[in-house]
């Protein structure tokens, strides 16, 4: 495979992003483990939903809505094309499973054509006042962006109990015979 803008970007946030749903769905069965009379499930996922590493940093459910935007705003700019805008209404680990999944559905209609041979479209972020290359974007603030808070997120979890480890956030290895 030819390594370009588009497959050091795309593919691996899409991936990502899946392996994040995936470690989503450990949080309930540890909620259901956590349940008590006093102590229904939903109550550790919504204590789970405003949890963060340390006070100044965002909770779970922002660093899981900020990974998404990074993705659908990432593939978007390096596209040239207008990100969807999505709502942070999320408060339930369903909603946030929606989110993402609604998130890669958007960063699967990117489309190869649309990145390769882009890297020196300009990019601009509205908290930036300066411009980027799309492969300074990519290379120096999207994806270190993307992982740091995708990263949080699991951090998070792990810190709340919740049985992830390495081979969750990584997932499938790209292995060949």
């Amino acid at each position: 495979m030819e390594t370009n803008l588009y497959t050091a970007v795309i593919p691996p946030m899409t991936k990502t992003l899946q392996n994040l749903g995936n470690i989503l769905d450990k949080i309930s069965e540890v909620a259901k483990a956590k349940a008590s009379d006093w102590q229904p499930a939903e109550r550790f996922e919504e204590a789970l939903l405003g949890d963060r590493l340390i006070f100044d940093q965002f909770p779970f459910v922002r660093q899981v809505q900020v990974a998404c935007d990074n993705a659908k705003g990432g593939a978007a700019r390096l596209a040239g094309i207008e990100p969807p805008k999505f709502e942070d209404t999320e408060k339930t680990i369903a909603e946030l499973k929606a989110r993402i999944e609604k998130t890669i559905a958007f960063v699967q209609t990117i489309k190869p054509e649309q990145v390769v041979g882009q890297e020196g479209r300009l990019v601009s972020l509205s908290y930036f006042p300066q411009k980027m290359t799309a492969f300074g974007y990519a290379t120096e603030y999207l994806l270190p962006n993307f992982y740091f808070h995708v990263t949080t997120a699991y951090s998070i979890l792990r810190k709340n109990g919740v049985p992830v480890g390495k081979a969750d956030y990584i997932g499938a290895m790209p292995f060949v015979d």
